[in-house]
């Protein structure tokens, strides 16, 4: 749209590129500086320097009007390229190299031009999904086209998140619509129906239904394993779920793989009823640890595409 053409900083990480014509002083949109704005900014920091609020001691200093502090100015700035809805920029990494060439007065109008300087990739670290960051020479310019300000900005933006389908109470129905009695798994002992149950468990897991057990994963090693659910790595085929016992694998609950599907689904809504409900809550999972509304997401996004793919249904 035409907000992003002057708001570069709304996208993934992947279409940056330093050198490319696309992100080269890419021009925002202008504002007016005024005396209103100047005062307040002084009041919320504590920033009276007389060159912002005494007007009356100008005389003999390089001021020639009430001027707009140095800061407000960066933080004006960023107000034009910053886009105000949640998205892939993650957070303000940093400021580099930062130089006030010439005062901004009030009432003066200033715009920016961004130029995309360099991307560096990083490892996913911790409850932060994948991302990099993003250096912007950002030059703030007056209404003269006089340049006022130069800086280096540092944004964290995250990772285009490309490997798992994304999983809506309607794609998941199309799903379950392809797996049959006779589906068979590209790995693993399961059968339709104990993949479908295992599904339900997991939902009266989440939901809260089910906590009378231990958490299996070492204390030493929570963290680690916790951390993977906000990687975009696929969950390893080969794997023994710590509640179920290899002796009950063929012991089915459900009299047949329709009865199954309705009952998973149930317990879906049922999950999803209670963070609807509580959206604060934590209930524990057997391997990854007490998870909140948004890691139980990112658990089931990933389990039911490996489970899914388990069976050829996406």
């Amino acid at each position: 749209n035409d907000r992003s053409k002057t708001i570069p900083v709304c996208y993934h990480l992947e279409p940056f590129r330093e050198g490319s014509k696309r992100w080269q002083e890419i021009k925002t949109h202008k504002r007016t500086i005024t005396d209103g704005d100047i005062v307040n900014f002084a009041n919320l920091t504590w920033d009276h320097f007389y060159a912002h609020t005494d007007i009356t001691s100008l005389d003999g200093s390089i001021f020639e009007k009430r001027t707009a502090h140095g800061y407000f100015i960066l933080a004006a700035a960023a107000g034009l390229f910053v886009y105000p809805n949640k998205g892939p920029v993650a957070a303000n990494y940093g400021l580099a190299e930062c130089r006030f060439l010439r005062p901004i007065y009030h009432n003066d109008t200033i715009y920016v031009r961004l130029t995309c300087k360099q991307k560096i990739d990083r490892e996913q670290r911790g409850t932060e999904l994948p991302s990099g960051i993003v250096k912007w020479y950002g030059e703030v310019f007056d209404a003269e086209d006089e340049l006022v300000a130069v800086v280096t900005v540092l944004t964290m933006v995250q990772k285009k998140q490309t490997v798992f389908a994304e999983m809506t109470s309607e794609s998941i129905a199309q799903y379950l619509n392809k797996l049959t009695e006779k589906s068979k798994p590209q790995w693993g002992s399961f059968t339709p129906q104990h993949m479908i149950e295992h599904l339900e468990y997991t939902y009266r897991i989440a939901s809260g239904e089910i906590q009378d057990f231990e958490i299996a994963t070492p204390e030493k090693i929570l963290e680690k394993v916790h951390s993977t659910l906000y990687n975009y790595k696929k969950m390893p085929q080969e794997y023994d779920f710590p509640l179920a016992e290899k002796s009950e694998i063929e012991k089915l609950k459900h009299p047949d793989l329709l009865k199954a599907k309705a009952l998973m689904l149930e317990a879906r809504t049922e999950y999803l009823a209670y963070f609807k409900e509580n959206e604060d809550a934590r209930t524990k999972n057997v391997v990854f640890g007490e998870l909140n509304r948004f890691e139980w997401y990112l658990l089931e996004r990933k389990h039911l595409n490996h489970h899914f793919e388990q069976f050829g249904l996406l």
